[in-house]
């Protein structure tokens, strides 16, 4: 006897293909990190760091080509924190102005405080600086730090020492939509 032809076996088929369907779907709606989702093309590779994304905006469809990626999930909380640290650490000339320069951020806002900039003209200047990178088109690569900057965050506030000096101003990308926007 043909076991597809009881009802058991009726029913076992329909509920085995049903789940396959059920599990193709959902994995594919929500993606899945797991290599065996690269087999059913729904794997989703999760960038998390400010090295990942540099190779991502250097050539998307190479890095997706690389992961075998059929979408990318993005850390943007972890990568602007991994930016963060690599300011501070190098003290980027194109925000600073002396090494007592500190940076955060506040979600997907920049902060830079200089506690030895005192005075109009020295925060004019450094407000120059900080205006020129945030807003001017920079070099087409990727790991331009104008571009990851404006890539990253909507805007840039500075604080001086007095109470006056601090100024903020939105990147050239501002609120438009980026993998991290």
């Amino acid at each position: 006897m043909n076991p597809l032809r009881s009802r058991t076996g009726q029913i076992f088929a329909v509920l085995v293909v049903l789940t396959v369907a059920v599990i193709y779907f959902v994995l594919s709606f929500i993606g899945w990190t797991h290599p065996v989702a690269k087999l059913i093309g729904v794997y989703k590779y999760p960038v998390a760091t400010l090295g990942e994304f540099v190779r991502y905006k250097r050539n998307p469809n190479q890095f997706y080509e690389a992961h075998s990626a059929a979408a990318l999930s993005f850390d943007c909380e972890r990568i602007r924190d991994d930016f963060v640290k690599l300011t501070q650490s190098v003290i980027a000339p194109e925000l600073a102005t002396s090494a007592e320069t500190m940076v955060w951020r506040k979600g997907s806002i920049l902060h830079l405080a200089d506690p030895s900039v005192a005075g109009t003209e020295p925060f004019m200047t450094w407000k120059k600086q900080v205006v020129n990178i945030a807003t001017i088109q920079h070099p087409r690569e990727a790991s331009h730090y104008g571009s990851l900057l404006q890539a990253l965050f909507t805007s840039v506030a500075i604080h001086g020492r007095n109470p006056g000096e601090e100024f903020s101003v939105e990147t050239k990308r501002g609120s438009k939509p980026d993998a991290c926007g």
